[in-house]
């Protein structure tokens, strides 16, 4: 019987540059665990995509450790195949991991959950793909979580940027936060104008670092979630942040959901987007949502929704 075949990305420099060892010690418990393991990781982003394409047809599944950007750099690779993804939570946020309820910060019990996935029925989630203006198609950027195109984005390139994290980025930034100018069509619907200060495209519902920015999101529903924040003032900011983690913003009248399963939007200005927390291009974009596009070995979604409910 053939020894199902896992190839593994460790991102080098995830987790304090700490990625390396975990990746090390991933391989060896996957290979323990019976399955057939082979290092696909590399010094660049480049280096490794170049190396899991050329073998990923001969895999069953593609483990990556590190960060969001890294998630995304996988289901970039996966998206529409059935090779299924596993997630090894090494990063600074690791909002994927907390939407799909990952075990976080304990590489030993990712690995576990990773091997008991395999041995059950597959699971797909969708994605979000974007095409930016003046890009070729071939360029469209895939992500799982969340697009980002205000002043979350703005933080989000900051923190990116700097040595200090989400949360310092934002007091930062309310420094020079004004609100910005927007227009967009929703499902190829009449073009509306827009002042917001936050505007993001959901998939997952979290970005920040554990911020449950919309708590309706869903993962393998099919559809996304077009979040804004509107009229609100620096000091209504300032306020507004540290309610996300408890989900009372949700009642704020300045904060509007809208379902959707496209979406057109530009600006004003170039404010540029980041996607699954690491920075891609400028506005205008058009993205779209890939219903059940990446087989990902995690918990059941479900369990995750009852859990969800019941706290």
């Amino acid at each position: 019987m053939n020894r199902l075949r896992i190839g593994v990305i460790a991102n080098p420099y995830a987790a304090k540059r700490r990625a390396r060892n975990i990746g090390h010690d991933v391989r060896a418990l996957l290979t323990a665990a019976g399955l057939s393991v082979i290092d696909l990781s590399a010094p660049d982003a480049v280096t490794a995509r170049r190396r899991a394409r050329a073998v990923l047809d001969t895999l069953d599944a593609l483990v990556v450790v590190g960060g969001d950007g890294t998630v995304a750099l996988g289901a970039s690779l996966v998206c529409g195949t059935r090779t299924r993804l596993g997630i090894i939570p090494a990063g600074s946020g690791n909002d994927l991991a907390r939407a799909l309820g990952l075990p976080l910060g304990d590489s030993d019990a990712a690995v576990r959950t990773i091997v008991s996935a395999l041995a059950r029925a597959e699971q797909r989630i969708d994605a979000i793909e974007a095409h930016f203006e003046g890009e070729p198609e071939s360029e469209s950027v895939i992500a799982l979580g969340n697009l980002n195109m205000g002043f979350d984005a703005i933080v989000n390139v900051r923190a990116n940027r700097s040595s200090y994290g989400y949360t310092a980025a934002v007091v930062r930034e309310l420094l020079a936060y004004r609100p910005r100018d927007y227009w967009v069509e929703i499902d190829g619907g009449e073009r509306i104008e827009l002042e917001a200060s936050l505007v993001t495209l959901s998939n997952s519902g979290y970005f920040g670092g554990g911020m449950k920015y919309c708590p309706s999101s869903r993962l393998d529903d099919g559809v996304l979630e077009f979040v804004s924040v509107s009229g609100i003032t620096r000091g209504g900011l300032v306020r507004f942040f540290p309610r996300v983690f408890s989900g009372n913003h949700v009642n704020l009248e300045q904060y509007s959901v809208t379902p959707c399963t496209s979406l057109t939007i530009g600006s004003t200005e170039q404010l540029e987007v980041c996607s699954d927390g690491e920075p891609r291009a400028f506005l205008p974009l058009h993205a779209r949502v890939l219903p059940r596009a990446v087989s990902i070995l995690s918990p059941s979604l479900h369990d995750c929704d009852t859990e969800e409910k019941a706290a």
